[in-house]
């Protein structure tokens, strides 16, 4: 344990001064993480524009509107990861070559790469998250229930996200490019995961679907108990759920790494 946490340590070193070295880059994309969020506020919250007869969509009106994409963007920003986008760069420079020669699966590497650009941006967006809360005035519905469960759905969805990202990641193994695959599985976050609009909010046959995809318990779910909208029994439920998409994450990652790694042909070595 204490060599793989020095050298977890060492990687977030690393990756921390690269990030400073272009920090520009790395806002950059931190504030797009802002952007698209507030574009959907402004279009629900028109769709329920008329607080004086109680126009509401769903169980939102303006004010949860506000606080469901403002959460959004804090659990989205939390949440994120892109080795399915990077994976076939560095497959296709070579670079994996190195990481594979390190006594240390690569998986961790990505990780505590990971963690420094959160840990690094979120400095940076906290006081752009505090006035999109002071701009939209959102309204929360909160107990200690909520809290507790929302930190620990936050928490649950970060490994979630990552590990299965990763495994998408895998397919590099597979293709020289995995740009379509990333955007792909980006775009199901974009539906199934609530980022353009609650999940409760879709259709039948798509609220649905997004059961047998993990991006709901990525996003969605957490920013639905940590705005109030979660009854106990959903809590229940969402953090069983979130529990079996890990477990299973974890046990499909140790399958495809062993079967994809004999696929791996060092293209840039």
């Amino acid at each position: 344990m204490k060599p793989l946490l020095r050298a977890l340590a060492a990687f977030f070193r690393a990756d921390m001064a690269t990030m400073l070295q272009y920090r520009g880059e790395s806002v950059l994309w931190a504030v797009w993480g802002i952007v698209y969020p507030a574009v959907a506020m402004a279009m629900w919250q028109a769709a329920a524009n008329d607080p004086a007869d109680g126009s509401r969509v769903g169980a939102f009106g303006r004010g949860g509107f506000a606080a469901y994409f403002l959460l959004s963007m804090i659990v989205g920003h939390l949440t994120t990861a892109w080795s399915a986008y990077e994976m076939g760069y560095f497959v296709r420079h070579g670079t994996y070559s190195t990481w594979l020669l390190q006594p240390l699966l690569p998986i961790w590497r990505s990780a505590a790469g990971n963690v420094a650009w959160k840990l690094f941006t979120t400095v940076i967006l906290a006081p752009l998250w505090l006035f999109v809360a002071l701009w939209a005035r959102p309204h929360f519905d909160l107990d200690a229930l909520h809290v507790v469960a929302g930190v620990a759905s936050v928490l649950l969805a970060m490994a979630i996200a990552f590990v299965w990202d990763y495994i998408v990641a895998l397919a590099a193994f597979w293709t020289t490019r995995t740009d379509a695959i990333g955007e792909l599985w980006f775009g199901g976050m974009l539906l199934f995961g609530g980022r353009l609009a609650p999940v409760e909010l879709l259709p039948g046959p798509l609220y649905y679907l997004s059961y047998a995809l993990p991006h709901q318990w990525s996003l969605g779910f957490p920013t639905e108990v940590l705005i109030g909208h979660a009854s106990p029994e959903r809590i229940t439920s969402g953090l069983l759920w979130q529990a079996l998409w890990l477990v299973g994450g974890l046990a499909l990652f140790r399958f495809g790494w062993r079967v994809s790694i004999k696929r791996y042909s060092a293209v840039g070595a």
